[in-house]
């Protein structure tokens, strides 16, 4: 067993700047106003931009409109001091104009004297687990619009289920399909055989 104190000392600052750059999530150091001040690698490959691309940006300007609003207000939460984090999925814009999904969770570093210096974001691609929700949601949807669609038939009484009431097949079919039948006949039929008896 070995012992602790054999073990290299690596400086503080070291280790986050290794465990920050080698992280398989994306990190982020990102300032008040929200300019990128340091982005890992996995930002990159999320994002489609260099590192020296998003330095020139903000994060207001790759998110969708539609999530903004909530992510500033976050935002602006953390920076009263009403949160101390917080996390949210939301859409950014790659690159290539496609939508990325994903899970945000920010926290504030502040100086001694509680002053904001910056953020610090984690994010994770989500867009495979949105896309599979989607799909499921649209099954969930067809499923129930075919159920909804289905008839009740009792066979031992010949009535169906309409609007919560069972009404024999007969009414069924001239009430609501507006359709009139004979035994095993249709009306044009009736006529035509009633022409030739003449």
């Amino acid at each position: 067993m070995s012992d602790r104190s054999e073990q290299p000392h690596l400086p503080a600052g070291v280790l986050f700047e290794s465990a920050f750059i080698h992280a398989a999530i994306g990190m982020a150091l990102v300032a008040p106003d929200g300019r990128w001040l340091r982005v890992n690698r996995s930002v990159c490959e999320i994002t489609g931009y260099t590192e020296e691309e998003l330095m020139c940006r903000r994060f207001q300007d790759i998110t969708h409109p539609d999530d903004l609003d909530l992510d500033l207000e976050n935002v602006r939460r953390l920076l009263c001091g009403e949160a101390s984090t917080y996390q949210m999925e939301k859409r950014y814009f790659h690159k290539n104009g496609t939508i990325v999904w994903v899970l945000l969770s920010v926290s504030l570093v502040s100086d001694e004297e509680q002053k904001p210096l910056f953020f610090i974001s984690q994010i994770q691609d989500i867009t495979a687990r949105k896309e599979s929700e989607e799909k499921l949601n649209f099954a969930s949807a067809e499923i129930r619009h075919l159920r909804d669609g289905l008839l009740k038939v009792c066979a031992w009484t010949k009535r169906i289920e309409v609007e919560g009431r069972w009404v024999p097949i007969e009414e069924f079919l001239s009430e609501y399909l507006h359709l009139r039948l004979t035994h095993g006949m249709s009306e044009e039929a009736v006529k035509l055989f009633g022409q030739e008896k003449r």
